[in-house]
């Protein structure tokens, strides 16, 4: 059956393909990458940028971060593949899913929010539909009916808990037969989940685990800004700069490492220069190799 996110992959070598067979979860092939941003160009550029903005409306340090992950997403396509079923699969959509809190205190309540983005979607575009989203979910009417349907699940039987967890996230979730509605709204059913740890001031964050059900291929972790030494590769020269750490959690198998290795360097790229994030390049790179969309489906 035809997957609703996503097309298979034709092009894939033998010895790739053989991959899911001999690595057939998701956590068990996690790799990761621990690295500290320089942020001060982006720090300068933010300060810039908002100065004749409304105090309501100020382009924040998420907004870009978040939109320098999705640039390397469209110039990096093999970022947006997963496997599932044991197949690869292309996304065709670039859905980012992180936390929103109604309130920063323990017991305040926790939002999911998926933000579409579309290809030619810059800094501006990001901040706007990130702050209206945010927005909806601090003031929107709480929806309950998933938190008690789960209450209802849970006041059953154990072994049919099992079963139906084995039924709904892994037999039908792999056979491409799991029900949109609940695919479509599901954190781990996207192209990255982002944990801004940041905005909460944890400055040193923990990597996170990927899921072995869903199609999650990459798990981000940004940290909150910090002083560190850093030294001049060129000069050896030892200077304090502001930094922020990131922790990504990365399904091996989508890409090789000089793959992910040349698409992190160019997100630190897009951090240094964030002038970058508002225009895309006139040869700018299909971000969907290989999908063929409906007349009039294709992402704008």
């Amino acid at each position: 059956m035809k997957r609703y996110n996503g097309t298979p992959i034709k092009t894939i070598t033998a010895i790739n393909q053989l991959f899911p067979y001999v690595m057939p979860n998701r956590n068990g092939s996690m790799v990761y990458l621990d690295v500290s941003v320089e942020i001060e160009n982006a720090l300068a550029y933010l300060k810039e940028t908002n100065k004749d903005r409304p105090k309501n409306d100020q382009i924040k340090i998420f907004d870009l971060l978040l939109t320098a992950i999705h640039r390397i997403y469209l110039e990096r396509p093999r970022l947006n593949r997963f496997i599932i079923g044991k197949r690869y699969y292309q996304r065709n959509e670039h859905v980012y899913f992180f936390v929103s809190k109604r309130e920063l205190t323990d017991e305040g309540e926790e939002r999911t929010i998926g933000l579409k983005l579309g290809p030619r979607d810059g800094i501006f575009e990001v901040h706007k539909k990130t702050r209206e989203d945010i927005k909806e979910s601090k003031t929107g009417k709480s929806d309950k009916s998933d938190e008690k349907a789960v209450e209802i699940l849970m006041k059953l039987p154990r072994w049919f808990i099992r079963f139906f967890a084995w039924f709904m996230y892994k037999f039908l979730d792999e056979r491409n037969m799991m029900p949109t509605d609940l695919t479509s709204t599901d954190s781990m059913h996207g192209s990255a989940y982002i944990a801004n740890l940041g905005s909460f001031g944890v400055q040193h964050p923990p990597f996170h685990h990927l899921y072995d059900y869903g199609d999650l291929s990459l798990f981000f972790v940004l940290g909150g800004l910090k002083k560190e030494a850093v030294v001049d590769q060129e000069t050896g020269e030892i200077s304090v700069k502001t930094v922020i750490p990131i922790r990504v959690t990365i399904d091996e198998r989508i890409a090789d490492g000089i793959y992910f290795n040349n698409t992190f360097h160019l997100l630190n790229d897009f951090i240094q220069n964030p002038k970058k994030l508002e225009t895309f390049p006139e040869d700018q790179k299909d971000p969907y190799p290989g999908v063929k969309f409906k007349k009039n489906k294709r992402p704008v």
